[in-house]
């Protein structure tokens, strides 16, 4: 540690120490003062800095999220006019094309989750704070039941894709592409018919189950109105 580390550059270093010894370790195993020491940080300083083991692991999760759809968004900027389903397959896809280097380490906390109920339920909850990132930059207002019934839709669509990508070796991930598009349109059909994916009713003459997981002719909320992009 020098002088110069701030506490979020402290927990920085901490995060990505105990992320390298979580490849080969379950978080149990993990220590803090081995991951101080490989993060040059004296123990004492850790503890107080990062508080528990678990609290650095939803850190990495966090930057590795943050990362992800950054740069998705950066990708998407350049393509220009997206339709907001393709913007969610494109980050859906980048997310897992940022974990892919980690599989190790997400396997190891798929194991403790089964263990550590505490564990899990923090860990889903990091998946839908990354999840409520990436709607919200595709263009979703995510505004009252529906929006939250979304992020878990959207959730539990990245949650059953990952069975298939934890094994998917080839070298573009097509079968994590292929199972996104595929749990994606599944989900479409029960927002549908659970009236999740659109906040209006359908006015007489229309068909309910028109349209994909957004309404491209829903120009999304009014600036200042409930639910606004800006609340």
């Amino acid at each position: 540690m020098t002088s110069a580390d701030t506490p979020t550059v402290m927990m920085d270093k901490l995060a990505e120490a105990a992320w390298v010894q979580l490849a080969d370790m379950s978080p149990r195993a993990l220590h803090i003062d081995e991951i101080a020491a490989a993060a040059g940080i004296a123990p004492s300083a850790a503890r107080a800095v990062s508080g528990s083991i678990t609290a650095l692991i939803l850190h990495q999760l966090e930057r590795l999220n943050r990362q992800a759809v950054l740069e998705s968004l950066a990708d998407i900027e350049d393509a220009g006019e997206v339709p907001i389903r393709d913007k969610i397959m494109e980050a859906l896809m980048h997310r897992f094309e940022v974990y892919a280097p980690h599989r190790a380490q997400m396997i190891q906390l798929e194991s403790a989750a089964r263990r550590d109920p505490v564990l899990g339920l923090r860990l889903v909850e990091s998946l839908f704070q990354a999840t409520r990132m990436l709607l919200r930059m595709a263009g979703d207002d995510l505004a009252g039941f529906r929006g939250e019934a979304r992020v878990r839709g959207v959730a539990g669509v990245a949650m059953v894709v990952a069975r298939v990508w934890r094994t998917d070796d080839t070298p573009d991930l097509s079968m994590t592409l292929k199972e996104i598009d595929k749990r994606l349109a599944t989900a479409e059909e029960w927002g549908r018919t659970f009236r999740v994916l659109d906040g209006r009713p359908p006015s007489d003459g229309e068909d309910g189950n028109a349209g994909g997981i957004y309404d491209p002719g829903d120009q999304g909320p009014v600036e200042n109105g409930p639910g606004g992009r800006y609340q």
